[in-house]
C-alpha cells in the first residue's frame, strides 16, 4: 500500500556549489556523537531511537492551531523559514497551521520550545500529488527565530552532490509502526544509508523514482528502520567530516514503513532554485 507519510535574511549567492541561506553557524549539534545510534534499536521511528533532548536542533513539529496537534515535521533552514513536505501543507492556509521549535517531549514545556506562527506558505507550484514529485514546501515565520546551542538551523546541501552511499540520520515524531496511531511523545531518530537512485527504482514497481527523489535504506540492508507517518516533512540529513549536519531530503513517500522498500525523500539539490527565488523574493 502507498504510503504517504504524514531532518535572517535572504538567500544571497553561492559558495562552492553551496547556497547560503543563512550567514551564521548551521547544523551543529551540542553532542559530538549526534545521530551515532550507539543504544540498540527498539522499533521507533521504525527501528530507531529516542533522541537526547535539543540533539538535532533544527527539527520542527507543524501543529494545527485549533487543537495544537502535530501532524508534520519540518527543519530550521534560517531565523524565518522553515521547509516541509509540499503534501502536508498542500491547501493549507497561515492561519490554520503553526510551526514548534525547540520541542523534545511535544506539548512539554522546557526554556528552548518556542510556538512560531505562519506568515506565508510556499507550495512548489509543480507538486503532483498522484506521483508525488516536486514534494516540497516553504514557511516563513512571522518573527524571526533566536538562534543557540539548542536551536540553529541545518546545513544545505551542495547542488553537485547527489549524496550516494553517504549515512544520514532521519528524524522526528512519526509512528513508531506502520500503520500506527500518530505520535510517540518523544523525539526520535533513525540512521540509513543514502542509496542510487538506480537501486531505488529497481525496488520500487514501474519507475516510481524521479530524479526530484532521493532514497534512503537500513544499514544491514533488510529495510527494517524507517520513517513512517508522522514523519513527513522532517529531514534527512547526513553528518559532515567537520561533525556538522547537511540536509539532502524531506520525508516523502513509501511503501509501507521498514516494509523491505527503502524511504523516499524529496532531493533538496533539485529544488535549488525554486528554494532560492521564494526566499529572495519573499
Amino acid at each position: 500500500m502507498l504510503r504517504i507519510i504524514v531532518l535572517c535574511g535572504l538567500a544571497r549567492t553561492v559558495f562552492g556549489q553551496r547556497p547560503v541561506w543563512y550567514d551564521g553557524p548551521c547544523g551543529q549539534s551540542k553532542y559530538s556523537d549526534a545521530g551515532g545510534m550507539a543504544l540498540p534499536s527498539n522499533k521507533m521511528i521504525v527501528g530507531g531511537i529516542e533522541a537526547r533532548e535539543h540533539e538535532f536542533p533544527w527539527q520542527a513539529s507543524i501543529r494545527r492551531k485549533s487543537t495544537d496537534s502535530h501532524f508534520c515535521g519540518g527543519f530550521i533552514i534560517n531565523d524565518r523559514w522553515v521547509m516541509t513536505a509540499a503534501h502536508c501543507m498542500s491547501g493549507e492556509t497561515p492561519n490554520v497551521v503553526s510551526v514548534v521549535i525547540g520541542d523534545h517531549t511535544r506539548n512539554a514545556a522546557n526554556a528552548v520550545r518556542q510556538h512560531l506562527d505562519v506568515e506565508k506558505i510556499f507550495v512548489n507550484p509543480s507538486y503532483n500529488p498522484i506521483r508525488t514529485t516536486n514534494d516540497i514546501s516553504l514557511i516563513k515565520v512571522t518573527a524571526p527565530i533566536t538562534f543557540s546551542a539548542d536551536l540553529q538551523p541545518v546545513c544545505p546541501p551542495e547542488r553537485s552532490n547527489d549524496y550516494h552511499y553517504y549515512k544520514s540520520v532521519c528524524s522526528g515524531w512519526g509512528t513508531i509502526v506502520s500503520g500506527g496511531v500518530c505520535c510517540p511523545q518523544t523525539l526520535r531518530y533513525v540512521s540509513l544509508n543514502v542509496t542510487t537512485n538506480e537501486f531505488c527504482n529497481a525496488e520500487y514497481p514501474r519507475d516510481q523514482i524521479s530524479a526530484d527523489m532521493i532514497c534512503a535504506s537500513d544499514n544491514g540492508g533488510g529495510n527494517e528502520r524507517d520513517s513512517c507517518q508522522g514523519d513527513s516533512g522532517g529531514p534527512l540529513a547526513v553528518k559532515e567530516a567537520d561533525g556538522t549536519f547537511t540536509v539532502v531530503g524531506i520525508v516523502s513517500w513509501g511503501i509501507g514503513c521498514a516494509s523491505g522498500y527503502p524511504g523516499v525523500y524529496s532531493r533538496i539539490t533539485y529544488q535549488h532554485d525554486w528554494i532560492l527565488d521564494i526566499i529572495n523574493n519573499n
